[in-house]
Order: C-alpha cells, then sequence, then structure tokens
C-alpha cells in the first residue's frame, strides 16, 4: 500500500477504535445496571429556557436551596444561569467576563461559598491546561462579574473531565475524569495559585466508574455522588470506593447531578431542550445524616 494511502488510513481507523471501546464501555455499564435496582426518582421540573439548550452541570445555591445552578457547554455563551428548582423557570443569568469558556463541564460550591465554574471538558485530550474559574453565587438577576481564574494541569497527561468536587469540610476539590474504562479521580492543591499553573495528582487507589458526568460531596463529606450515562454512583469519601449504585431512567444526554442540602435526596438533570429536573432518594444506609455538618474527617492522602 503506497505510505501516503497507509497514513490517510490511520486517523479513520482511530476513531472506529474508539468507537468499538465507547460501545463497550457502554455495554459494560448497561450490564452492570441490569444487576441493580433501579434507582428511587421522582420529577421535580423542567428547565425549557431556550437560553439553556446544553445544560451540562448542575448545583444547589448554599444561600438559597430553592435555587441551583448551570451552565452550557462547548459553543455556549460564558453564562452561569440561576434556576429556581421547583419550577425549572431560569431567574438570573450572570456572564463571566474575560473568560473564554472552551467546555465548561462542571460546577461546585466550596465552604467558603465560592461558586466554581470548570472549564475542564476536552473531549480529544489535547488540552495542556485546563482552568477552574471563581465567583460569588450571583443569586436572582441579570448581571456580569469577572470571576478569577485558575489553571491546572494533571500531572500525569491530558484527559477529559466532567466533575469538579469540593469537600465540606474545606480540605480541598477533586477532579473526576470522564474515562471509558473508568475515571480517575485527581486531587487539585489545598491552596491554588493564580499566578502559577496548578498540578492536579492522581489518587492512587480512588475507584471511578466508567464515563463520569458530574459529581457531588454528600453535605456530611461521608460520600461521593457520582452521575454517569446510565446510573448514579456512591462512593466511601475517605476510601473512594463504591458503596452503592443504580440505574436512572433513560434521558437524551444524562449530564448532571447535585446534593440537596438534608442529603437524603441528589438531583439529576439532562441536556436539550426539554431538560428535566429528577430527585433521586438514596438508600437509608447511604443518606448522609440531616442537615450534617461536615466531618472532616476525609484522608486526602
Amino acid at each position: 500500500m503506497n505510505p501516503r494511502h497507509r497514513r490517510a488510513l490511520i486517523p479513520g481507523l482511530l476513531v472506529i477504535l474508539l468507537v468499538i471501546v465507547l460501545i463497550a464501555a457502554l455495554a459494560r455499564e448497561a450490564g452492570a445496571a441490569d444487576d441493580e435496582t433501579e434507582a428511587d426518582v421522582e420529577p421535580v421540573s423542567t428547565i425549557t429556557d431556550a437560553r439553556v439548550p446544553e445544560s451540562s452541570a448542575l448545583v444547589v445555591s448554599k444561600r438559597d436551596p430553592e435555587l441551583a445552578y448551570t451552565v452550557n457547554d462547548s459553543g455556549n455563551e460564558p453564562t452561569v444561569f440561576t434556576v429556581e428548582i421547583s419550577t425549572g423557570d431560569v431567574v438570573g443569568a450572570t456572564r463571566l467576563r474575560g473568560a473564554e469558556l472552551v467546555d465548561a463541564e462542571a460546577l461546585t460550591i466550596d465552604q467558603d461559598g465560592t461558586l466554581w465554574v470548570a472549564d475542564i471538558g476536552d473531549n480529544d485530550a489535547i488540552r495542556s491546561t485546563v482552568s477552574l474559574y471563581a465567583m460569588e453565587e450571583p443569586v436572582l438577576g441579570e448581571k456580569s462579574v469577572r470571576p478569577l481564574r485558575y489553571q491546572v494541569r494533571y500531572s500525569d497527561g491530558s484527559a477529559d473531565a466532567e466533575a469538579l468536587l469540593a469537600a465540606p469540610s474545606g480540605r480541598g476539590m477533586f477532579i473526576v475524569s470522564k474515562g471509558l474504562l473508568g475515571g480517575q479521580v485527581y486531587r487539585l492543591p489545598q491552596t491554588l495559585s493564580r499566578t502559577s499553573v496548578n498540578v492536579a495528582e492522581p489518587l492512587a487507589d480512588a475507584a471511578a466508574p466508567a464515563l463520569v458526568t458530574d459529581g457531588d460531596f454528600l453535605p456530611d463529606g461521608e460520600r461521593v455522588a457520582l452521575r454517569t450515562y446510565l446510573g448514579v454512583h456512591l462512593l466511601d469519601a475517605e476510601t473512594w470506593q463504591e458503596t452503592w449504585s443504580a440505574s436512572l431512567p433513560e434521558t437524551s444526554q444524562s449530564e448532571s447531578l447535585a446534593a440537596e442540602p438534608d442529603g437524603t435526596s441528589v438531583l439529576v438533570g439532562s441536556e436539550g431542550l426539554p431538560s428535566p429536573i429528577q430527585r433521586v432518594t438514596l438508600p437509608e444506609d447511604q443518606r448522609a445524616a440531616m442537615l450534617a455538618p461536615a466531618s472532616g474527617i476525609i484522608d486526602l492522602d
């Protein structure tokens, strides 16, 4: 075969290989889901606002638990939208001045009440650095803010990720990658620098499921909830080992998850319009204590 033709075939073969791997990963997760109980799910509301066509993240406000924040992923304006949970109505839109988002995929709120927008999507795993943007919770209304930007790189190379987690104890943040065969949990530095690139280190013993699309700590910090395309998974926040999982009803694209303040349930959302918000009630033995304070026992080593 002509070498030039052989080179032309390589990208196509790589695409086919990636498709095969993705199908295999989804089949494995579907098979695992068949062995699980279905999650206890109830509809809450639906986002129909045309400004939110690709809701890729969800986090409940700490200032007003009746509200949540969401953001569109790649190809959209750098705007955080405030949503009334009970109705799905957009009641606020905050534009991030100076932010050039490549692929915003996650939101989290830390112990100090700072809202973090995670521009960490990297489908082709080609980004040398990703960015986190920090701002005060905007709550209601139309406004514009200039967030603080923090650059991050992974110590082991590029990774596609859609989950940023802030420990309620205030002892750091974590990124969970969206691996086809399983995710990697990365620990961010305890104090982030704005003048140099922050290095995210993998946690060697952490085991995350495949194709994680969002996540959150439960309020007491004892459990981490992760969303995948087909289900929801709970992990022990000290050992990072799975303690429970369940399948979820099919949606157009399973993208978001947010823990509710009492720790007994999580909200899950989907891309596309209309975009349903649903409540998943957690089993009794996996729930955070009602309105539990952070225990601060998370082992970061």
